[in-house]
């Protein structure tokens, strides 16, 4: 978090004009593309020479290597599919994975998820990685203006009216009062660390029942760095009804391109029994949605392989359930797409209440995970075709 921190602070100092916003984008492409493979060590390990192209990779980057080795020992012991592999068969997939990791930006998790064990490497080459992510984000993105969806208390101010709730930022002592007149009308609220993600740094707080006067809650909260502190969202039972310990968002993902606003990625994140949050990565369980109607299209899924016909919390079916209220949650995206112009591929977060669809947050970096993992299909071609539509950055 430090260094993403030194480099907000560095990308500050640009002011945000063309020629600028042009130099960062390729600065950040190429800052995303340290720990890649050239086209020539990808061939020669796609076609035999595997472990003298990782020999070079742990030779040239020991500390990345390290890293992922480290991650890859996570998810053998996490995962029940990994449990059950002899020795050797940990070894080759271990292999596996680094060179997916070098040779295309693929994360252990997301080998696990897209099934890359099992593709050709033609077929591995459709799905969009972490490293192409980033890539394709700082091609259509407007990177100087990043902190704007990076810090949740920006986004709040920014799209407040989309809101439909209460929100305060606190940072130091003198925002004790703020807390205070925060607390008087909301003694139930979420925490959120500012510059978190995937549903990390966020919590329930009762204010009434934490065992700590007002004082003491203030500074622990501050203590522990910059929050944004909300009030709490109450869904609809018709997304309650997935599960009622989370609040289960809609995650759609807007192009801004020059013929108007399109989105080809939706879904539904549900939280897993008594789980507040709904993050994929928290094993949360998510569905494909089809945006035209708003009706879920398949079942549910969650990252450590498993398939759900219905939430195991609710009993709930998954594919063919109705969301409400569809033709706002278009009409929403399109308006709050549109006020970011530069911003042009954003991940938003919406959630259900008695006022309608609500944003939860704005992510203008996004991971692109769940509909390409419950598809078994990459969407590589999908998001260049939308690109071409676009007046890139980089």
């Amino acid at each position: 978090m430090a260094g993403n921190n030194k480099q907000t602070l560095l990308i500050r100092l640009f002011p945000d004009i063309e020629l600028f916003r042009k130099f960062i984008s390729k600065l950040k492409i190429r800052m995303t593309l340290k720990y890649a493979l050239g086209d020539d060590a990808v061939s020669a390990g796609e076609t035999g020479s595997i472990d003298s192209v990782l020999e070079a990779c742990r030779s040239r980057w020991p500390k990345a290597f390290s890293d992922q080795n480290i991650e890859i020992d996570q998810i053998f012991t996490k995962l029940p599919e990994y449990c059950i592999y002899n020795n050797e068969q940990k070894e080759r997939t271990r292999k596996d994975m680094l060179f997916c990791y070098f040779a295309y930006g693929f994360t252990p998790t997301e080998y696990f998820v897209f099934r890359l064990e099992r593709k050709s490497d033609m077929e591995r080459k459709e799905f969009i990685s972490s490293r192409l992510r980033m890539v394709f984000r700082c091609k259509m993105n407007n990177i100087l203006q990043a902190d704007l969806f990076n810090d949740k208390a920006k986004t709040y101010e920014f799209f407040k009216p989309y809101y439909h709730r209460d929100a305060i930022s606190i940072s130091r002592q003198r925002d004790l009062s703020l807390f205070r007149r925060f607390l008087e009308k909301h003694p139930v609220f979420v925490k959120k660390a500012v510059y978190e993600a995937q549903g990390n740094g966020v919590s329930l707080v009762d204010s009434q029942s934490c065992g700590m006067t007002v004082e003491m809650l203030f500074q622990s909260i501050v203590n522990s760095g910059r929050h944004i502190l909300e009030e709490r969202l109450i869904q609809t039972t018709e997304l309650s009804a997935f599960n009622e310990s989370s609040v289960n968002t809609i995650r759609a993902i807007t192009f801004n391109t020059k013929h108007g606003i399109r989105v080809p990625y939706c879904t539904i994140r549900t939280g897993k029994p008594g789980a507040f949050v709904d993050n994929g990565g928290a094993g949360g369980i998510q569905a494909c949605i089809d945006f035209q109607t708003g009706r879920i299209i398949t079942d549910g899924f969650d990252e450590s392989g498993n398939e759900y016909v219905s939430h195991p919390s609710s009993g709930t079916v998954f594919k063919g359930y109705q969301l409400p209220d569809w033709k706002q949650l278009q009409s929403l995206l399109t308006n709050i797409a549109l006020k970011v112009p530069l911003i042009r591929f954003i991940g938003w977060d919406l959630a259900h209440t008695k006022d309608g669809w609500t944003i939860v947050e704005g992510n203008e970096n996004c991971y692109i995970i769940a509909q390409q993992m419950i598809r078994d299909k990459g969407m590589k071609r999908e998001f260049e075709k939308l690109m071409d539509d676009m007046d890139l950055f980089a």
